[in-house]
């Protein structure tokens, strides 16, 4: 699994953003101050018979008030100081976030943990047992902070990470928050009940915890901290994980993140309701008012709610989204309202355009969050992964993937809620349902030798339950059907070409998947004799599923399949590519075989592919070629593809592949971007290696005329008959191999 990366951002600009975006917090009335006050505090402590002392960060106007502030306890790493935080500018960024309205006013306290925190101490001279009975009482008896845990946080620095998440999780009723920069773990410097990578795996509670791990690319305790995070994934705990590009375990790399540091931590806390404070918001004159965000019910932006079979209106829509080359999938539901709430999310980012869209329609989006310039964001998430963005649906282009949703039915895709966060009733719709279709195309079928043998013994249905969820929400599926129906399979009733037949009892198995496209282009079809290939295309004909690829003769299996739905016309062309000759529709002394059409680019298919350009509005190749077992195309497949491509083709599909093969996107010299797909791998046939059970199935999303994105399907076959959706498990590690591990054409480069 690829880790979370954040891009810094330079916070100025964002405080300019908020000054529009956001309303200022709570200010003391007369009290126009601008800056916080830096004191320090001394209390002695009777376990260690010490002298220790605090430092504390108090708001701005904190002395003309007697409010309660929410409060943050802010630990210092080995060897280090309670003037640690100062050091590294939080009284800054404190102030400047509460002028500009992004940070509530709130106290931080940053207390000296002695010889303590430097020791691997748990009895009761442990720096937890000082915290919490000597430091926090004097503390609330000092100062006017909330006792509340949800206006308490806590977090640290190196080893100060490693006492937040000790104190935290093993005190989850005292904090709603916890973070972690550059944090210390080791599975060996703690007993398990005092290990927080223990306790992340068993400690009761925790779950009500927001968690905040951070680190730089180059950080030398980079393996605690991610075996930390592998922890909380086990135990299914949502956090927030960012690797930043940059920095390593040093203060030039904290200094430069205080600002989003304070912003995670404050999140949901508002400034202090008190009678004799009046928030500056009252204060503001009408056209600056007019220019803050509204409420969903002040801007009459009511969500819309669907029911039964997801969105059915026109709607304003926004989707999360992340670059094709990404390995991420799905979005937690809970996460996606948070956002709604106007939460800031480490790993969100937004271009202006849909910002300013977002807050139109009552979204209070955080001024943390990224903002970029539209024609900035692809390009950013291209090169960073791990990051997503909330997309206007007509926005959306292949290079995009929309992510599913995480609800308690399973991951959806956002069309295919009955409510759905992001879709607002609005005058100027992006989403039409009645604009939209979706297509789908698998690899290789063939019911045939132990996948024949499974049918029987399992039947059809068994067969189709694992998929039959997701080509169902397709307006149009695709089979690359290899192997034609023999009545008396595995009998023959004439010569046999090949070695492979179906049976007619497991020809309902296209019918229940509910195919409407059957391919022709594999090798096996004539197998059984030219007769049986023709019975099998009047099956076909009449269970009302259209061919492309193949047919009676040649000019039949190089005729387009049309279709046309919801306004947009789509073009199919498919070929054989490498025979073997007796597969291939032929005139033999002047008698028409039936079988596949063979791809001749130089001859009929650079002809056919521009004048079918002029009559569609997306045109789709599908390509039988020579089956290699590996993950990257061979020079000449890549070759032959990316022309293609640069002839007209939008899509390009090999259904020929027995294992998946990579993706491209390829630039053509007339400026167009074909998707390129090497290979789908098998849907149903009995290779038991689990590369070769592995495969895709790509849906396309056809909008108004034009390929909007494309949708990953990762699937697995068991029992040579019985293809089913990856756990989250396989699907990312599936991922990683094929976007990554051998994923050099989605990076650019020219060759696998």
């Amino acid at each position: 699994m690829r880790r979370l990366s954040w891009m810094p951002f330079v916070f100025a600009l964002s405080l300019l953003v908020a000054l529009v975006l956001r309303p200022v917090p709570a200010q003391a009335q007369r009290c126009t101050s601008t800056e916080g006050r830096v004191i320090d505090r001394t209390y002695s402590s009777e376990l260690v018979d010490l002298e220790l002392v605090y430092t504390v960060y108090l708001p701005p106007c904190y002395a003309q008030t007697d409010a309660t502030y929410p409060v943050l306890y802010l630990m210092h790493g080995s060897n280090s100081t309670n003037r640690l935080w100062v050091d590294l500018g939080l009284p800054q960024a404190m102030d400047a976030g509460i002028e500009a309205g992004v940070l509530p006013p709130f106290v931080v306290v940053m207390p000296y943990g002695a010889w303590m925190a430097n020791e691997n101490r748990f009895d009761r001279l442990s720096w937890e047992n000082v915290f919490l009975t000597e430091l926090l009482p004097d503390v609330e008896a000092n100062h006017r902070v909330s006792t509340d845990r949800a206006t308490r946080a806590i977090g640290g620095i190196s080893r100060g990470g490693f006492w937040a998440f000790h104190i935290a999780f093993r005190n989850p009723a005292l904090f709603s928050t916890v973070g972690g920069h550059s944090a210390f773990f080791d599975p060996q410097n703690a007993p398990p009940d005092f290990n927080p990578l223990d306790l992340a795996l068993n400690a009761p509670g925790i779950e009500s915890l927001r968690i905040w791990l951070d680190r730089g690319r180059d950080d030398y305790a980079q393996y605690g901290f991610d075996l930390m995070h592998d922890n909380l994934t086990t135990r299914g705990l949502p956090h927030d994980y960012i690797v930043y590009p940059e920095g390593e375990h040093n203060n030039a790399y904290w200094s430069s993140h205080v600002a989003e540091y304070l912003a995670f931590y404050s999140v949901g806390w508002e400034a202090p309701s008190q009678e004799t404070i009046t928030t500056q918001a009252e204060a503001t004159s009408e056209a600056t008012a007019s220019a803050l965000p509204l409420s969903i019910r002040e801007s009459g932006g009511e969500q819309v709610r669907q029911g039964g079979e997801g969105l059915s209106e026109s709607v304003s829509l926004f989707l999360p989204a992340t670059a094709f080359r990404s390995t991420q999938t799905r979005l937690d539901l809970d996460r996606l309202n948070r956002i709604l709430n106007g939460e800031v999310d480490p790993a969100l980012v937004l271009d202006s355009a849909t910002a300013e869209a977002l807050i139109e329609h009552g979204v209070p989006v955080d001024p943390f969050n990224r903002v970029l310039p539209p024609d900035q964001l692809q390009a950013f998430l291209w090169e960073n992964p791990d990051r997503y963005t909330l997309l206007a649906f007509d926005a959306l282009t292949p290079r995009y993937r929309v992510l599913r949703i995480q609800t308690s039915e399973g991951d959806l895709h956002p069309l295919d809620m009955p409510t759905y966060p992001f879709a607002f009733e609005s005058e100027s719709p992006n989403f039409d349902p009645a604009l939209l279709t979706r297509m789908t195309f698998s690899g290789v079928t063939a019911l045939a030798r132990n996948t024949l043998t499974a049918l029987d013994n399992n039947g059809v249905e068994w067969a189709a339950e694992g998929i039959l969820p997701y080509v169902s929400t397709a307006d149009f599926f695709h089979v690359s059907n290899e192997v034609s129906f023999a009545p008396r399979c595995p009998e023959a009733d004439e010569p046999v070409l090949g070695g492979l037949c179906s049976k007619d009892a497991h020809f309902d198995l296209l019918t229940l998947l509910g195919v409407d496209i059957l391919e022709l282009t594999g090798n096996h079809n004539n197998d059984y004799g030219f007769n049986v290939y023709r019975r099998s295309l009047e099956m076909y004909r009449e269970a009302g599923m259209q061919t492309v690829g193949g047919g009676e003769s040649v000019t039949e299996a190089r005729a387009p399949l049309i279709v046309e739905h919801n306004g947009t016309r789509v073009g199919l062309f498919a070929c054989n590519w490498n025979g073997p000759e007796f597969a291939l529709a032929s005139d033999f002394l002047g008698e028409e075989r039936p079988g596949a059409a063979y791809c001749v680019i130089d001859g009929w298919l650079r002809e056919a592919i521009p004048a079918l350009r002029q009559q569609v509005d997306v045109v789709v190749v599908l390509v039988q070629y020579a089956e290699y077992d590996r993950y990257n195309p061979i020079e000449r497949q890549l070759t032959h593809f990316r022309t293609l491509g640069e002839i007209g083709a939008d899509v390009v599909l090999g259904t020929q592949a027995h294992r998946p093969q990579v993706f491209e996107f390829h630039a053509s010299v007339d400026g167009r971007e074909s998707f390129l797909h090497h290979g789908l791998g098998n849907l149903y046939f009995d290779q038991p290696e689990l590369e070769n059970r592995e495969f895709f199935m790509d849906t396309l999303y056809l909008y108004d005329g034009r390929l909007l994105t494309v949708d990953l399907f990762t699937g697995v076959i068991e029992d040579f008959a019985r293809p089913r959706p990856m756990t989250a498990e396989e699907q990312a590690t599936f991922l990683e191999k094929m976007l990554f591990e051998h994923g050099s054409l989605l990076a650019g480069e020219d060759t696998p």
